[in-house]
């Protein structure tokens, strides 16, 4: 049994040719950790530079590079000392510019990573902020008090220190002074350091704004960076950049870090491949539902494969979910980024095999941050000196040298997936059901179609694809997760169920899918006309509220008009069009109502807009429709009348 979870049609809001992170394929490289060129055991420049190519040959198309900022040498004052300027530990201006150099020539942008929550006790912004010297005095969090009376602990924040020279207390996280990320100067200090970063000729800034001291202006903050991005592009004569938002929010409150009108984040990265442990097929067809409704129109969401803090997908899920949840970000509709590491299935570190010499590192010690495996030598050929954390216990065979000519390897089915994701079979539009334990992505509308099948439960899951209507009678296996009994080139039937056994992924190419013709219009006008005769049954409740009735009225008069005077079931879109704010409808907002109908008409719009379904399916999908509209406004009359 399937249920079909979201059909989209990905359309395109700007004129002329899209921007480029709207379908990027992101590496995101930990600086400390991709390779070590002077032997001293951390990661750098010069070292980044000469392994980029083996980014551009994985097939993405940009870097997300980690924060350079200068960094505390003191342990215990750690925290970014200068947002503006590069640790001489990763290297120089020089080093800096031959690296832009080299990721030019191989066509790769580069986003930069820009920390924005909190600062070293040692900078001279606390230091000033302590001081109260004009322009820095509200630029940490700090609480009134008494060196007796220490203030409640507050959301973010994991303690208050009492400052003598200020007489009151800072809030810290992970010893670190929190910023006030509320002040106006420090958002135009943040503004200034990306300006900085952006003219050295990066594409643009990764952002982690969640501020749960308050939230509000986090929000409020990465729109403003994002307005002064622009200014600082124009002013010097740069292309627009990129503003990502890293967010640990659920997928609503994410959401609003798109802003309104346009300003605001371009992309924000989804954590719905990312939880800490496996979900059920059910359960994360859910979360990518959630981040696609609450993304707005004119904008894509990122799908991320690992958070940087967190564990890896090897640790996490085990290795037989890595291709699965890598394929997974590369099918769905929108951006990619690949944490480094995840296409080889490296495995986390065991910190306890960390040296305990008293180097003080840039970055903190943990376990998703182990060396990049280049090879199985000694030390993975991440360095010749000893590294700032051992490799992860897997490295020997989960290294970039042995996978990477291997087609057969996670690396080598990421390569054939980012390939045929620049391919004409993947069309705009992407329809998405739950198959048994297996979740399923078929991209159609191009010049053939893909489809991504993954057993992401714990058992072995039959599958028959005839549920997606209107592929070709046998599909190709373009590419199957290591433990796969499916060779590539072989035919999969669609009308004939095969098994799965847990993790196992395809991911399958065939000829273009075929619509059929014209649905039977007035067998969907007639389900209408019994939604509208369902719903007047409420009407009786709202006696006492006249506009909300003719509101109503006026919602389901729209849809019955658009679909009976239709041709074809497609244009049921156009009807819910008209539901969520067609002419002569007024905003629900205006009159009274909750803002909430927004998520509700767009699964309406989900649900109803099938282009390529049978005349069953089709009056199935308008009925669904209607009983989504029916229990969202009798929610609403609910609260209206409590």
């Amino acid at each position: 049994m399937w249920i079909v979870l979201l059909l989209l049609t990905l359309s395109k809001f700007i004129v002329g040719e899209p921007p480029w992170w709207n379908t990027a394929v992101y590496y995101r490289i930990l600086l400390d950790s991709f390779k070590d060129a002077d032997s001293d055991g951390l990661g750098d420049l010069n070292g980044a530079t000469k392994q980029i190519s083996y980014v551009r040959a994985l097939g993405a198309d940009a870097v997300i590079m980690s924060p350079l900022s200068v960094k505390s040498t003191d342990c215990s004052k750690p925290g970014v000392i200068d947002l503006a300027e590069i640790d001489v530990r990763y290297g120089t201006l020089n080093t800096l510019n031959a690296f832009l150099e080299k990721v030019n020539k191989l066509e790769l942008k580069v986003v930069i990573s820009l920390p924005l929550q909190t600062i070293s006790t040692a900078s001279e912004c606390f230091n000033s902020s302590a001081d109260k010297i004009v322009g820095y005095e509200d630029r940490i969090v700090w609480q009134d008090g008494t060196g007796n009376d220490i203030p409640p602990l507050q959301n973010g924040i994991d303690d208050w220190i009492w400052h003598e020279n200020r007489a009151a207390y800072y809030g810290v996280r992970d010893n670190e002074a929190i910023l006030n990320l509320c002040s106006e100067a420090v958002a135009a200090a943040l503004a200034s350091a990306q300006c900085a970063w952006l003219r050295r000729g990066f594409s643009g800034v990764l952002l982690n704004p969640d501020y749960e001291y308050d939230q509000n202006c986090a929000w409020k903050l990465v729109q403003k960076m994002a307005a002064e991005a622009i200014i600082c592009a124009r002013s010097s004569n740069l292309e627009i950049p990129v503003i990502l938002v890293e967010s640990s929010l659920d997928a609503e409150n994410a959401s609003k870090y798109y802003g309104d009108g346009g300003v605001g984040a371009n992309s924000v990265l989804s954590t719905a491949l990312t939880f800490p442990t496996k979900q059920s097929s059910p359960g994360l067809a859910l979360s990518i539902h959630a981040t696609l409704l609450y993304t707005p129109r004119d904008s894509f969401p990122t799908w991320t494969t690992s958070m940087p803090y967190e564990s890896r997908i090897t640790t996490r899920y085990g290795g037989d979910s890595v291709d699965a949840i890598n394929l997974l970000a590369l099918m769905l509709p929108g951006a990619a980024v690949i944490q480094q590491g995840d296409e080889l299935g490296v495995a986390d570190t065991i910190l306890e095999w960390a040296s305990s010499n008293a180097t003080c590192w840039p970055s903190r010690l943990l376990p998703s941050s182990a060396p990049f495996p280049w090879s199985d030598a000694a030390n993975g050929g991440f360095t010749s000196g000893e590294p700032w954390l051992p490799l992860a216990p897997n490295y020997r065979y989960a290294n970039a040298k042995s996978e990477f000519v291997n087609d057969n390897s996670h690396a080598g089915v990421l390569k054939v997936a980012a390939a045929m994701r620049k391919s004409p079979a993947m069309g705009p539009h992407v329809e998405i059901k739950r198959l048994g334990d297996a979740i399923a992505v078929l991209r159609w509308g191009g010049h053939g179609s893909l489809l991504l099948v993954a057993n992401l439960g714990k058992m072995p899951s039959e599958e028959k694809l005839s549920a997606f209507f209107g592929l070709p009678n046998e599909i190709s296996v373009a590419a199957s997760s290591a433990s796969s009994s499916f060779p590539v080139r072989a035919q999969v039937a669609v009308d004939k169920s095969f098994k799965l056994t847990p993790g196992e992924t395809l991911l399958l190419a065939g000829g273009p899918r075929h619509c059929g013709g014209p649905g039977p219009v007035d067998k969907i006008a007639n389900k209408l006309s019994e939604g509208w005769q369902k719903i007047n049954k409420y009407f009786s409740m709202l006696a006492k509220n006249e506009l909300l009735k003719r509101y109503l009225q006026n919602l389901l008069f729209s849809a019955w008009l658009s679909v009976a005077a239709s041709n074809a079931v497609s244009r049921a879109g156009s009807a819910l069009a008209l539901m969520s704010g067609g002419a002569g409808v007024r905003s629900p907002a205006r009159r009274g109502l909750s803002a909430r109908p927004t998520p509700a008409i767009d699964r309406a719009r989900a649900h109803a807009c099938a282009p390529c379904t049978d005349a069953t399916t089709r009056v199935a999908a308008i009925q669904n429709t209607m009983g989504t509209i029916e229990n969202h406004f009798f929610e609403n009359f609910i609260n209206l009348y409590q």
